[in-house]
């Protein structure tokens, strides 16, 4: 009897503690999503409990997926909770599901950020599932395996923070290259003569089939230098 108390219990601190578990995945599938999409799906609302029963079927399938393969301790505890708590079971699975697509996409950006985002998830599932196991009953080995719990997640979270700096050093560094081309651009062709007004109206000239009259091409040039020259007086005026 007390058994089966302490069981439901600890199922409802995990219920609790599932939702403040969510993972801290920086890349979420909803960033590519059109914009139009509401648009696109609404004629679909004639028939909204299939869609919903499809949806939470997928839902379930890639949380119980995620959990086999990364979180089996939940795997007994998700099973009582579908029978005893049927929302909370809903909910964590909601949210599980969640993560097992932020770490497929993790995954497809990069390996390592995949490993990085799994860890974070372990590191946070371990922590609330003591969280769960003290709210229940308090006793000091517990307390210790939450501080112990709560350093991996600490070093989980330095680790992430790591990847950020070296992903945006590596952004910098192609941004400062592009720069760099950019510049050699700009110089090459203000250099260049063949990018001059009068060499491009003399060719676009013969392109129709028409010949520059003597004398105006240079006028033409001039007059543009002298329109140039107006501008950046009075700009710094």
């Amino acid at each position: 009897m007390m058994a089966n108390f302490t069981k439901k219990s600890l199922l409802t601190g995990l219920g609790v503690c599932m939702l403040l578990a969510g993972p801290t995945l920086s890349y979420s599938e909803d960033s590519g999503s059109d914009p139009n999409r509401t648009n696109v799906t609404q004629p679909q609302k004639s028939n909204p409990q299939v869609k919903n029963r499809e949806l939470t079927s997928q839902s379930e399938q890639l949380a119980m997926q995620l959990v086999s393969e990364h979180l089996p301790q939940l795997t007994p505890l998700l099973r009582q909770l579908k029978i005893d708590q049927t929302r909370q079971y809903e909910r964590a699975i909601v949210d599980l599901a969640r993560s097992a697509k932020k770490l497929s996409v993790a995954q497809k950006r990069d390996e390592r950020l995949f490993q990085v985002e799994l860890e974070l998830l372990k590191a946070g599932t371990e922590a609330n599932l003591i969280t769960a196991r003290l709210k229940v009953r308090d006793k000091t080995q517990d307390r210790n395996k939450l501080r112990d719990a709560v350093a991996r997640l600490h070093s989980a979270k330095q680790v992430k923070m790591q990847y950020n700096v070296e992903l945006l050093r590596k952004r910098l560094a192609r941004d400062q290259t592009l720069l760099a081309a950019a510049e050699k651009n700009l110089s090459t062709f203000k250099e260049d003569s063949s990018n001059s007004v009068d060499t491009v109206y003399a060719t676009l000239l013969l392109k129709a089939d028409r010949k520059p009259v003597a004398g105006k091409t240079q006028n033409t040039s001039d007059s543009y230098t002298n329109r140039r020259k107006t501008k950046t007086t009075s700009s710094e005026q």
